[in-house]
């Protein structure tokens, strides 16, 4: 393609998303975002718990009424929304309909939690599913009775624990692209798919032996729940022939309740279809309070600077400076619970936060809760507060650092490209991923990444009152399941945010208090301003129809957070 029949596209998508831009601001400028869709419940009606996708634990974004959008669902407003429908006469039952749910075991463990609240009314609760992942299977499983329908075609898929990890430098290698690891911490695998084809022994048995953890806690949850041993669930994760389970086999087995559509469901317990109250649009009924407060944040993603995606913002100091200003402008908050559900990220913005909630633990308690992930970066933070309670399904650990340096000599070979520097200065230039690296540069860095680990190493000695002598047998990058993290000391206690908030109103001595969620939600306008949306749409077209190889090499490699020092976990858990 020519270069001129580039840039008319670049000018013709610049110009769509303008106008779009425009029009979306002048009707979103009309609307109320800080209204929630009101819905109009009739006596006899049924919650309809019908989550899919991806669930986050707090949604940062306004619930509005606009071409048809209803609130974002996310853990805390479910939960907040089950206890409300519990005491609501309105409602007399819940229908779980989950489908195709992205859940973490702390997530589903706060889910089901709200669920054996609900269910202390008297009031039934029902799951029904066709196509079961483990995820939705895992949520119906918190039900009185679970419905499966009986065609040929439905199925239920019971996976179990894994992680997967991809190996880049076979790629890295073709393309001409060697990958610079630098590290502290023996067992930080962040590096290895980047610089290896296979995981390190040692990396390889500590991540076995987290996910044997976590295999062990979902085959627990499901005998528990349906009644059975941890034998018969074993067998069915071991033993059985098909990859998909059909409603006979999951009955025979006594996953589930019954072979039964959907609409025989319905009719058994004389639940009308037009009476089903979608969970995102309804409302929990808050009546005023004037009292003792306990502030819940939740922190969810990586640590880095910035503003982030469109519909979260990352963990970064910024966000958790605004958070704690506006709890310190309320008098009426006694004590915070921090919710820590991140796998870590970037060294520098860990520490501004760690300092930021040191601070505020000086004034009022403050009390951890991790989420399904608080390693690296995630458990450095959390080594700012005086108490950790730790989510029977929470992975963290990770105590270690990295930095990838990417050198695309190879690269600049194979389409062309020279780099020549000129410079004065021992170090001048020494960053340029087209020449290779100075030995001197290396070794600096590696001494600098000592440096970094050993300030992580000795947040957690001090916040542990873990003793010089045994720090490094818990760290080198090592990542834990949360019974193992208490048997090590690395977190107080295992229990649900619940646990979290009553031990936050132990410490500050009061006994009647509410939660209050920070950060405070905000209007999708808002958001897009603060995320500067059109210009990051623009920046993505331009660099990928440039047409410039180095400028498409570089723009590859920013996703990999180089020159960096980073507190990461990358590794997702399945």
């Amino acid at each position: 393609m020519s270069t001129k029949k580039v840039i008319l596209i670049v000018f013709i998508v610049l110009v769509i998303l303008l106008a779009l831009s425009f029009w979306t601001g002048r009707q979103m400028s009309k609307l109320n975002f800080g209204s929630s869709p009101t819905t109009i419940i009739s006596s006899g009606s049924w919650l309809h718990v019908n989550p899919s996708a991806y669930i986050p634990e707090y949604s940062e974004i306004l619930p509005f009424n606009f071409l048809g959008s209803k609130e974002m669902n996310s853990m805390q407003g479910m939960t907040e929304k089950i206890r409300a429908a519990k005491d609501d006469k309105r409602i007399t039952g819940i229908l779980l309909e989950p489908s195709g749910v992205q859940l973490s075991l702390a997530t589903l463990n706060e889910l089901g939690i709200a669920l054996q609240d609900f269910k202390k009314s008297g009031k039934p609760v029902v799951a029904f599913g066709d196509m079961m992942m483990q995820g939705d299977y895992l949520l119906a499983s918190f039900a009185d009775e679970i419905y499966m329908e009986p065609s040929a075609s439905a199925g239920l898929l019971l996976s179990g624990a894994a992680i997967n990890i991809t190996f880049y430098k076979e790629l890295f290698d073709k393309i001409g692209v060697k990958m610079h690891v630098i590290q502290s911490g023996e067992f930080k695998g962040a590096g290895e798919p980047y610089s290896q084809t296979s995981l390190s022994e040692g990396t390889r048995a500590n991540l076995a032996e987290a996910i044997l953890d976590r295999f062990n806690l979902i085959i627990a949850g499901i005998a528990e729940r349906r009644e059975l041993t941890t034998d018969d669930v074993l067998a069915v994760f071991n033993k059985r022939e098909d990859f998909f389970m059909n409603a006979t086999q999951a009955e025979q087995l006594r996953l589930i309740d019954k072979a039964e559509s959907r609409s025989g469901l319905l009719q058994k317990h004389n639940i009308d279809d037009d009476k089903l109250v979608t969970i995102s649009s309804y409302s929990a009924r808050q009546e005023a309070y004037k009292g003792d407060l306990i502030a819940v944040v939740y922190l969810e993603g990586e640590i880095m600077g910035g503003t982030g995606s469109f519909n979260q913002s990352p963990i970064s100091h910024s966000k958790v400076k605004r958070a704690v200003k506006n709890i310190e402008e309320n008098s009426d908050v006694k004590a915070v619970v921090v919710r820590v559900n991140s796998p870590g990220g970037s060294a520098l913005e860990s520490e501004y936060i760690y300092q930021e909630l040191s601070r505020l633990n000086q004034k009022i308690p403050v009390v951890i809760s991790m989420g399904g992930t608080a390693a690296s970066g995630g458990y450095y933070i959390s080594c700012a507060g005086q108490y950790v309670v730790a989510d029977p399904g929470t992975i963290t650990g990770s105590i270690g650092v990295i930095m990838m340096l990417p050198e695309a000599t190879g690269l600049g070979k194979k389409v062309g490209l020279r780099s020549q520097t000129i410079k004065y200065g021992k170090f001048a230039g020494a960053i340029n991923p087209l020449e290779p690296y100075p030995a001197e540069l290396l070794a600096s860095l590696s001494r600098n990444s000592t440096g970094t680990y050993n300030e992580f190493k000795a947040r957690v000695m001090t916040a542990r009152e873990i003793s010089p002598d045994k720090i490094n047998s818990i760290a080198e990058g090592r990542i834990f399941s949360a019974e193992d993290a208490l048997a090590l000391n690395l977190v107080d206690e295992l229990g649900s945010l619940d646990v979290a908030i009553a031990k936050a109103g132990e410490l500050a001595g009061i006994t009647s208090y509410r939660a209050r969620n920070f950060p405070r939600k905000k209007s999708i306008l808002e958001i897009l301003k603060e995320t500067d949306f059109m210009n990051m749409q623009v920046s993505s077209l331009l660099k990928a129809a440039s047409g410039n190889p180095e400028e498409l090499a570089n723009y590859m490699l920013e996703n990999l957070k180089p020159y960096t020092w980073l507190y990461l976990m990358p590794l997702r858990v399945d």
